[in-house]
Formats: C-alpha cells, structure tokens, sequence
C-alpha cells in the first residue's frame, strides 16, 4: 500500500530526510490503516510514499539502522 507523507514535493521530503527530521506517514489501508513517524520505522523495513491528493511523485523510504534513505 502506498502511505501518505505531508510534502509538496519530492525534493522538500528528501531536504527533510537529509535533515534528520521527524515526520508522520500515513498508511491509509482499508484493513490496517495506522499512522507511524519515521522513528518508528522498523530496521529494514521499506515504504512507498507520496503527497496527497496529487500523487504526482513517489519515493521509497527504508530505515537502515537509524538513518533513513530515500530512494
């Protein structure tokens, strides 16, 4: 499932990330839906992102110990 961050753009999520900022990403699944912040992140554990309601870009997120990539 594709979750939601709060970013105009993908470059605005990517100049958070470098950052080392929090933010909330939004899982909007009809059968699990959950909102979690990047720290609670699992090690290794990878998500696709985009803005909302555009969904003109997308990013994927992985938690490699405590740093996240954005790819």
């Amino acid at each position: 499932m594709t979750c939601i961050v709060n970013f105009k753009t993908k470059k605005e999520l990517k100049q958070a990330v470098k950052d080392g900022k929090l933010f909330y990403i939004e899982d909007p699944s009809f059968l699990n839906p959950r909102t979690f912040t990047t720290n609670q992140m699992e090690n290794g554990e990878v998500v696709v992102v985009t803005n909302h309601p555009k969904r003109n870009w997308f990013a994927q997120l992985r938690k490699v110990g405590c740093c996240i990539e954005v790819g």
